[in-house]
């Protein structure tokens, strides 16, 4: 009868380390998850605070439906990815529309980049200083009244379209 106490005490003394094991590793975990989200979240707003653009010289073509419009990166950080920056337009008594991202500008409501003057360090990507010309094909017979570009991470400028 002495052995069988013994032997439930080892096995019970066993069965709590191995949850404490458990218990600490999780929390090592949880805490290395939320140690890098912190660390990963402070550099995202760290970038939008560098992150600056400005528009500019905005022509409408009446014969093309096209405007065309010039955004600065007037910020420290270079914006690379266009195909997640997004163009919302309103159109006289009309919500506002999202216009996608396109590499060729030819159907309604999209957009594309034309040219990045001067494209010099980063090919295709609008470094600090640089300025792209930027080609919207709006709706066939309506022009919109105002537009907003809003880079991936968030920072956005609007401006409205005097035709």
């Amino acid at each position: 009868m002495g052995s069988a106490s013994l032997i439930a005490t080892a096995i019970a003394l066993v069965l709590l380390i191995v949850t404490a094991y458990v218990v600490v590793g999780g929390i090592l975990a949880t805490s290395d998850i939320v140690t890098m989200s912190q660390s990963e979240r402070f550099s995202l707003q760290e970038s939008r605070l560098h992150t600056s653009i400005d528009i500019f010289d905005i022509t409408v073509l009446n014969e093309t439906h096209t405007l065309t419009m010039i955004v600065n990166n007037s910020g420290n950080e270079k914006i690379s990815q266009f195909k997640y920056m997004d163009i919302y337009m309103i159109y006289p008594g009309a919500e506002p529309i999202l216009a996608p991202y396109t590499e060729t500008p030819s159907t309604e409501n999209t957009w594309s980049v034309s040219s990045i003057s001067p494209d010099i360090v980063h090919p295709n990507e609008l470094d600090p200083g640089e300025s792209a010309t930027i080609t919207v094909t709006y709706t066939t017979g309506i022009i919109p009244l105002w537009i907003k570009i809003a880079t991936p991470n968030g920072v956005y400028d609007s401006a409205y379209i005097n035709s």
